[in-house]
């Protein structure tokens, strides 16, 4: 019986070897792998059921950064935490930078607008600059003041009523009334319409030429003189009348102009 276990231990190791030596390889390499994920396993309960380490605590200087004012990359200033960066999750953080994102870029667009303001204001009161220098530029107002006198004179030249004055004294009366013409826009820095103007011309402006046309009668003596104040309302130069012409001349002008700034006044405060 002894003898018969020997035989069957004999052919059944050298069996065994071939049975390991062929497919038992692959069912070994298959165990060892099954061993090692069940390590893995293993590892994973131990993490789940064993606290983890506690997160180091920052350091103290940089506890204390957070709650001053900084200056970031970009150069901008940085303000002060309302509550610690370590209390907030990473899509907190993302919030709250995109809110602070917002602040600055809508504190920037105020100041945008109100510097924009500013400069549609400046450009309004340079383009309204000049529009009066345009329209009192020395061409502009010597072009303007030849038709009103050239227009006076016409009317005076036309009415029956001033057919008792002479060529010489019409050109005095235009020239002189074109003169308080000049003065009453400089003064008021008007700026007339063509209906404005005509009413000026064919209203208030005769009236004046007619009371001046009476006193000129009047302060002239003579033709010279007359020639004397026809010089001094085309060229504006007290210097051409003598002391007595000059005397007579303010006394017979000064209550005709009295009289047309009374309409003036009232012509400027319908408008």
């Amino acid at each position: 019986m002894k003898t018969t276990k020997l035989v069957m231990l004999a052919v059944g190791v050298p069996v065994l070897l071939g049975i390991l030596g062929t497919g038992g390889y692959f069912t070994y390499e298959a165990l060892i792998k099954q061993d090692q994920a069940n390590n893995k396993d293993l590892e994973k309960f131990g993490l789940t059921i064993l606290p983890h380490a506690p997160t180091p605590p920052p350091k103290e200087e940089e506890t204390k950064n957070i709650y001053k004012e900084s200056t970031g990359v970009l150069g901008a200033t940085q303000q002060v935490a309302s509550f610690p960066d370590e209390k907030l999750n990473p899509t907190q953080k993302v919030i709250r930078g995109l809110m602070t994102d917002k602040e600055n870029l809508i504190e920037e667009q105020n100041a945008l607008r109100d510097e924009i303001d500013a400069l549609n204001a400046r450009i309004a009161e340079l383009e309204e600059y000049k529009r009066l220098n345009e329209h009192f530029a020395p061409d502009s107002i010597a072009e303007e003041l030849a038709k009103v006198k050239a227009k006076l004179k016409q009317y005076l030249l036309n009415s029956p009523s001033a057919a008792r004055f002479n060529n010489r004294q019409i050109e005095i009366m235009s020239s002189a009334s074109t003169v308080e013409y000049d003065k009453f826009i400089r003064r008021n820095r008007l700026i007339l319409s063509d209906f404005q103007r005509d009413e000026l011309v064919n209203i208030y402006l005769p009236e004046f030429a007619f009371c001046l046309g009476d006193g000129v009668d009047i302060a002239a003596n003579s033709a010279a003189e007359e020639r004397s104040l026809a010089r001094f309302f085309e060229e504006n130069d007290i210097s051409l009348l003598r002391p007595a012409l000059r005397r007579d001349l303010d006394t017979v002008l000064k209550p005709c102009q009295s009289a047309l700034h009374e309409q003036l006044a009232r012509f400027d405060a319908k408008k």
